[in-house]
């Protein structure tokens, strides 16, 4: 047996919220005084038509909302008052369909799970595609006598009652024989066999008078179904309301476990993606960092032994103005070297399967739109209670995920200097007015040196040098170190922002998942526990 109160206060701390209306559609289905009977199956079954006639023959006016037709007519789930019990009439469900059709499908089984009685309706050829979701419906532990079929419009189904009555009947023995054994039903699941609308009498009209169908009555099998339906007594109300209960809780917790698994798998792989992304900025910040010291650690001893070598030739500017574009060349390669990698690397992470999904959440975060897909199982067959938890995660991870704004609009600091030393775009062109103004700074101080001795005053003159010198490459030097810094950050930035926050949300969406199993554990005992084993077999079936 389900925990109900612990499965719906599990629900209540997923993150982000209980997804849903679970708590509020039990809620309203409790308050329900009467048995709540549900017609489902596939669409163009009859359910609408078998609803119309069990209105007319009961002396009912028929709703508006039911419409009779050989198309996909029904959209909603509606209820009508039938004396002792409420019928609810549900869409037409449509296995492997998509968009409108699909949300069909969840609304009729979420309406099958909040119900004391179902009835299958099924057309003379029983069942094809819907098959396998008849056979979860029965393991969903069916209290003796709550589920019902109905094999509808049998006046279709290839003998004519009014010429032959006992070949007639005898199709209908055989029909009812291969639907218990097509679904392993015992006795005491009621199947009947009725023509609601014998010969398309009434056709598609709802104002009707139940003389309608008087000639037919001897053989239409509607007055036993009528019967049946009549006798659903409150008195077994508190028996059936548990067991729906027992079957919605349990499903809900069943399809929510599996959308969270799905979501943590899909939630661990983005969260893989961003955490190589940490890795690769981490990397390439290294990288940069032991070219930048390396470029920058002899750069002073560099211009001193070019000064001292030269200082008293008189070529002390040429020289310096060579060693520098020298080092700049030198060291530009290796720079150019760094923003290759850092590219190639983009491009061959981008290339990867898993960037696409990456990519997609990430757009989805920075446009704000929410995600409105729906959760479907592994048999194509819509979440009939989780289609919301999407939309939930992702809003969790809006708010735990800083602004993911695009970068553009500032300019680094060296498209702004090579804007001012245009044409020069290069890390080596963008030097020459450097070594220019070095050349400048150089023979203005050489010029000064005749006016001082050639002792204490030259040498400190010459450190001057050297340091202003040197300064001024590094200024130069470091916007392009910059650049490539910024480039690393441009190409990782999404990755980097969201590391942390899917780690926790994965973080979180596992703890949640291993509570959950452990619910769906504790109610696995109980139900084994409950079931005596000389008597496994329920009359319906009993949950896995």
């Amino acid at each position: 047996m389900v925990d109900i109160d612990a499965v719906r206060d599990w629900l209540g701390r997923l993150p982000g919220g209980s997804p849903g209306r679970h708590a509020d559609d039990w809620d309203a289905f409790q308050k329900q005084d009467r048995p709540v009977v549900t017609l489902f199956g596939s669409y163009d079954t009859g359910k609408s038509s078998l609803l119309r006639r069990l209105l007319v023959d009961s002396g009912r006016d028929v709703p508006d909302w039911l419409t009779i037709s050989a198309l996909h007519e029904t959209f909603e789930v509606n209820d009508v008052d039938l004396g002792t019990c409420i019928v609810r009439d549900t869409p037409g469900f449509e296995v492997g369909a998509l968009g409108a059709r699909e949300q069909n499908n969840s609304r009729a089984m979420a309406a099958v799970e909040l119900t004391d009685v179902g009835i299958a309706v099924l057309t003379p050829q029983l069942v094809t595609a819907e098959r396998d979701v008849l056979r979860e419906l029965l393991t969903q532990g069916w209290p003796a006598g709550t589920m019902w079929f109905v094999i509808s419009r049998f006046d279709e189904a290839g003998g004519n009652p009014e010429y032959n009555l006992a070949a007639y009947r005898d199709l209908g023995a055989r029909k009812v024989r291969e639907l218990r054994n097509l679904f392993g039903l015992d006795d005491q699941v009621p199947v009947f066999v009725v023509s609601q609308d014998p010969f398309q009498t009434a056709g598609p009209v709802t104002d009707l008078d139940r003389v309608t169908w008087d000639e037919f009555r001897d053989w239409d099998g509607m007055q036993d179904l009528a019967n049946a339906l009549g006798a659903v007594s409150p008195s077994a109300l508190p028996g059936w309301r548990h067991a729906a209960g027992q079957r919605y809780w349990s499903v809900v917790l069943d399809e929510t476990l599996s959308e969270l698994r799905g979501q943590l798998a899909d939630y661990a792989e983005q969260a893989r993606v961003a955490a190589h992304g940490v890795d690769r900025r981490d990397q390439w910040e290294r990288q940069l960092g032991n070219l930048d010291r390396a470029a920058q650690a002899g750069l002073e001893g560099l211009v001193d032994e070019v000064l001292r070598r030269s200082w008293d030739s008189g070529s002390a500017a040429d020289e310096l103005q060579r060693t520098v574009s020298e080092w700049f060349t030198k060291h530009e390669s290796h720079l150019d070297r760094l923003r290759q990698s850092i590219r190639k690397g983009r491009d061959r992470d981008r290339a990867l399967p898993t960037w696409a999904g990456f990519a997609s959440l990430v757009g989805t975060l920075k446009s704000g739109e929410e995600n409105t897909a729906t959760a479907a199982d592994g048999s194509g067959q819509i979440s009939r209670h989780t289609n919301t938890i999407g939309s939930m995660l992702l809003g969790v991870l809006k708010t735990m995920t800083e602004d993911l704004g695009e970068t553009t609009g500032r300019k680094t600091k060296a498209v702004k200097i090579a804007e001012k030393v245009k044409p020069y775009v290069g890390t080596v062109e963008a030097a020459l007015p450097l070594t220019v103004y070095l050349t400048t700074l150089v023979d203005q101080r050489l010029a000064s040196r005749t006016r001082l001795n050639q002792g204490k005053a030259a040498a400190e003159m010459r450190q001057q040098v050297v340091a202003e010198c040197t300064r001024l490459a590094r200024e130069t030097w470091q916007p392009f170190v910059d650049d490539v810094r910024d480039e690393i950050t441009a190409q990782t930035k999404d990755q980097v922002d969201l590391d942390a926050s899917l780690r926790q949300l994965v973080r979180q969406l596992h703890e949640v998942i291993v509570e959950g199993e452990g619910l769906s554990r504790a109610t696995c005992r109980k139900a084994s526990n409950a079931v005596d084993p000389s008597d496994r077999r329920a009359s319906v079936g009993e949950r896995s």
